[in-house]
């Protein structure tokens, strides 16, 4: 009994041991069994002890129930079978516990597995039935590749399940067993001959990859014509069938494992190639339009060499290396031949036509306004100095396109002749080419006496002056489009300094450019200068600004520029010996010379644009003639301090009568007036003119005070004469009323006199208190 405990407790230790999921539970359940056992007090050896008989018959019945427990356990984990290899592999498990109540239930489960191996078989054959065409790849797979990866994946389903059932069970002997193995030796023949016939196939498209490799590096784009890299896909891709097939443990051919090994040089090829183009892309992109056609030659050599990967030049070529050497050198070239003309036309054209188109032709004051003849005479000066400037600038933009042809001349490598190159160049210490209706009628001559000479320099000769030609012409344009903006900038800043609102709100910040006086020329007030003198002004603003560009002269008329210069020379070393300034004479023969040249003043003056700023600008004070008349009729409520007759008026009011009130409440009304002059505004904004009043201030304050000094003269008089008689009448009476009193006829003397005093004493008063 003892013994057979030991068995049992070594043969259910495996449960503890096992990785199957749920069958923890009956190693915890034996081991509650075996404890109960293990706490039993007494000496299980004691033969006098019978209390083991009874446990050890209830350890094998425990025993017994837990057997049927494992047993059930093992037929609820087979129940749901997944898939043969999953479920062979939990039997193997099973057996691997190596218990004896097991062995009925393993045979059984191997028959059930079995069935749904064959019905596995048929669903395989179902399977590849419908997917051989096109099955199912791994990831990053290639098509062979993946299709011989597919079938061996499918094989390994059919023959782990039976590999199992043909070493550790003899059910194949069964008849079950047999249609078993027939059902999966079909299958497995027809798996085994699909990865041959694609492994077979793929050799044989190998043995045509030497083709593949033989091709041109380059073809041309049938739409675009460009350049394009013309490496075939198909290479890459037999290089990873190449590599899966080695790691498939597939024969390989020698050539493919060729091509794998200069893999890493075929794509660094294809990388340089297209780098090559990407970057001849970039420079034909980077190459202003103007260039395109002076550029040809080194477009053309570039292409040449590209040409070599049209014909002769194939991914296997030896030439390969010394052909991308060649391609960097002429593509260096070329790099560094545009970037010299991109330097030469963005810092000596370009920057230079950008600075002339950002150039205010005209002067506007900035601290203040100013008069309108300080303003002219400024503008005078200032246009003429611009006319100068701007000339030298085109000279210098003139010299540098001449520079540009040398440039392009070197690149073409056209011979002249000495008498052709004297003809057509000019006597400058640089070689340049100047193209005017002189130079095209010796063009002709001289081509026509050499004819025949070198007909192919000469229409090389020939193409490259038409070009020459036609990129002068698009300088020339962008200059007097430089003028052009230039023009219409100062037009419109002059636009903005008179144009805005003529009753600006306090907001609004209002720079005035004019300065203007009101003036009394009796009987008018008005201003100085008046609207019509400021608009010729403007006007005149305007034709300097058009002036400008009539200063400066079209190319190609360097020689007569020359020749004029020569002869002023000339003229200020007479002058010199002789009478007159040279200055004035100097400055004579340059405006004359200017009128002379061809200038750009038409293409300026001509412009839709600018046309249309002239004539807005033409008519600009029309806009605040009102306001100016209502301003200017403000001032008629003083008309009467100098239309009406001092004299007369004074006259009148002095006949009258006037008590003192009246006479102060007429000094007060002079007195007034001239308050209000002083109270007047100093400056009254219109619109782009700012209005003095100061001039006028002092003309009716004037005017008021000569109101108010003649009413005092004729006051002064008046009572002056008043005086004379109060004192003749006061003298006359004193000396009545001194003389001595003697008789009755003296005393009624006095009495008269003191009399006529009295009565005449409130007139004396009356006269005085004015005086006081």
């Amino acid at each position: 009994q003892i013994t057979e405990m030991i068995t049992v407790v070594q043969t259910f230790s495996a449960l503890s041991l096992s990785a199957i999921e749920g069958i923890d539970v009956m190693a915890v359940k034996f081991k509650n069994i075996y404890q109960s056992v293990q706490k039993k007090q007494y000496d299980i050896l004691d033969p006098r002890k019978t209390e083991f008989d009874v446990d050890f018959a209830n350890f094998r019945a425990k025993v017994e129930g837990l057997e049927m427990q494992i047993q059930t356990f093992m037929r609820t984990c087979f129940g749901r079978i997944l898939s043969s290899q999953h479920a062979l592999q939990l039997l193997q498990r099973f057996q691997n516990l190596r218990m004896p109540c097991l062995q009925e239930e393993t045979v059984c489960t191997v028959g059930c597995i079995l069935q749904h191996y064959v019905a596995e078989l048929e669903a395989i054959k179902e399977l590849y039935r419908s997917q051989k065409y096109d099955p199912p790849l791994a990831r990053n797979m290639p098509p062979v590749a993946g299709r011989i990866l597919w079938a061996r994946q499918l094989f390994r389903r059919i023959n782990e399940p039976i590999d199992y059932f043909h070493k550790k069970s003899n059910i194949l002997a069964s008849p079950e067993g047999k249609a078993a193995v027939r059902l999966y030796n079909r299958i497995a023949y027809v798996l085994v001959e699909y990865e041959v016939v694609w492994h077979k196939a793929w050799m044989k498209e190998i043995s045509q990859l030497q083709y593949s490799l033989q091709t041109t590096i380059f073809v041309r784009d049938p739409n675009t014509g460009k350049f394009l890299v013309n490496f075939d896909p198909q290479i890459r891709e037999i290089v990873r069938e190449t590599k899966c097939m080695i790691k498939l443990g597939l024969e390989v051919p020698e050539q493919a494992k060729k091509i794998v090994k200069i893999e890493n040089n075929l794509k660094s090829n294809k990388l340089r190639l297209e780098g090559l183009l990407q970057s001849y892309e970039d420079l034909c992109q980077e190459t202003p339009m103007v260039f395109v056609n002076l550029m040809a030659p080194k477009m053309e050599k570039m292409e040449a060499v590209l040409r070599q990967g049209l014909t002769m030049l194939t991914w296997s070529s030896v030439r390969l290396e010394s052909f991308f050497q060649e391609a960097d050198q002429v593509l260096y070239m070329f790099k560094q031949f545009l970037k010299k003309v991109n330097d030469l036309s963005e810092v000596r054209v370009d920057l230079i036509l950008k600075e002339i188109s950002n150039t205010l032709l005209i002067v506007l004051p900035v601290d203040g306004p100013i008069k309108v003849e300080d303003m002219l005479t400024c503008n005078e000066t200032y246009t003429k100095e611009c006319a100068e400037l701007l000339n030298h600038k085109s000279m210098h933009i003139e010299d540098a396109v001449q520079e540009l042809i040398s440039v392009f001349e070197k690149d073409y490598e056209i011979k002249y002749s000495k008498k052709t190159s004297e003809k057509h160049v000019l006597p400058v210490k640089e070689k340049h080419i100047v193209f005017g209706n002189n130079e095209e009628e010796r063009k002709e001559t001289t081509s026509a006496t050499l004819h025949g000479d070198n007909s192919k320099d000469n229409d090389k000769e020939d193409q490259f002056k038409e070009k020459c030609k036609e990129m002068i012409a698009y300088f020339s344009h962008q200059l007097l489009d430089s003028l052009q903006k230039a023009t219409r900038l100062s037009l419109d800043s002059l636009r903005q300094r008179i144009f805005f609102s003529v009753r600006p709100s306090k907001s609004e910040e209002v720079a005035s450019s004019l300065k203007a006086e009101v003036h009394l020329a009796i009987p008018n007030v008005v201003m100085v200068p008046s609207l019509d003198d400021i608009q010729q002004a403007i006007n005149r603003m305007i034709q300097l600004i058009l002036e400008v560009s009539r200063g400066v002269a079209q190319w190609g008329q360097r020689h007569l520029q020359k020749s004029s210069l020569r002869a002023e020379t000339g003229t200020q070393q007479v002058s010199s010996a002789g009478f007159g300034s040279p200055g004035k004479i100097a400055k004579k023969g340059e405006n004359v010379l200017v009128r002379k040249l061809r200038n750009f003043y038409s293409g300026v003056a001509k412009h839709e644009d600018i046309s249309k700023l002239v004539v807005f600008l033409s008519s600009s004070m029309n806009s605040i003639r009102e306001v100016a008349s209502e301003v200017l009729q403000d001032f008629q409520k003083y008309k009467v301090l100098w239309t009406e007759d001092k004299d007369a008026k004074i006259q009148q009011f002095l006949a009258s009568c006037p008590s003192l009130t009246e006479i102060k409440e007429e000094i007060r009304h002079y007195a007034m007036f001239e308050r209000e002059m002083e109270d007047l505004k100093p400056i009254i904004l219109l619109g782009p003119i700012e209005l003095h009043t100061e001039p006028l201030k002092i003309a009716l304050a004037i005017e008021a005070k000569a109101w108010k000094m003649l009413l005092c003269r004729y006051l002064n008089e008046e009572y002056k004469k008043k005086m004379t008689d109060m004192m003749s009448f006061i003298t006359e009476y004193l000396k009545k009323l001194s003389r001595p009193i003697c008789d009755l006829d003296d005393v009624r003397f006095a009495m008269e006199a003191l009399s006529i005093i009295r009565d005449n004493q409130i007139q004396m008063d009356m006269t005085l208190e004015p005086i006081e």
